[in-house]
């Protein structure tokens, strides 16, 4: 959609990834090699090499997001389009992996959660910034207002399967991942908060 392509919308969108990076990056190790899942327009990794010089970023996603960065020029990152079912990726080959508001949107967060946990080495982390519902009424809120911001784009799947704070503690419970940093972060006063997680995933 071309109001994807106007100047406000990709500042709008850089700042969100500015807010992200600054957050993220003192929890990523020195010289880590890192999947971004559900990568969108890779603001935010690219943000991150320059923060955090010496990692490596591979970005995946289902489709290739109309303002996808120029990777030409960009030795630190690189792109792999992805499956819908799974993660396309061989078992431990990552330090830790990144999903920026992006298990929402996939068929199965729980599935997924797994996935990333798959790919990540002994010992890795997995870095979570996701909208989780704390009631139906903040659920419906965060619905609606991602599903017309991702609407903003042409070609971009909207699968909209929200979890609730509980939920997604429980599930890291129940696939021993521990949780080393909790924190949240508001993109703007109107906007929904993110809950920010770092898990370990054991030996």
């Amino acid at each position: 959609m071309f109001i994807a392509n106007l100047s406000i919308y990709k500042k709008l969108s850089q700042g969100r990834s500015a807010v992200f990076a600054k957050r993220i990056a003192p929890l990523i190790g020195e010289g880590d090699y890192l999947l971004d899942f559900g990568c969108g327009n890779m603001y935010t990794a690219q943000l991150l090499v320059k923060m955090k010089p010496g990692i490596k970023i591979l970005g995946i996603d289902v489709v290739r997001d109309q303002n996808l960065i120029d990777l030409s020029d960009q030795p630190d990152l690189s792109f792999e389009l992805s499956g819908t079912n799974q993660i396309d990726q061989p078992d431990k080959k990552f330090d830790g992996v990144i999903a920026l508001a992006a298990l929402h949107h996939t068929p199965d967060p729980e599935f997924f959660l797994s996935e990333l946990k798959r790919v990540v080495k002994p010992n890795g982390y997995l870095i979570l910034v996701e909208e989780m519902a704390i009631n139906w009424l903040d659920k419906i809120y965060i619905s609606s207002q991602d599903y017309i911001l991702n609407n903003l784009k042409s070609g971009i799947p909207v699968p909209l399967n929200f979890r609730y704070l509980h939920e997604y503690l429980n599930e890291f419970k129940k696939q021993n991942l521990t949780i080393e940093v909790q924190s949240s972060v508001r993109l703007t006063h109107t906007m929904m908060h993110h809950y920010i997680f770092k898990l370990r995933v054991g030996d």
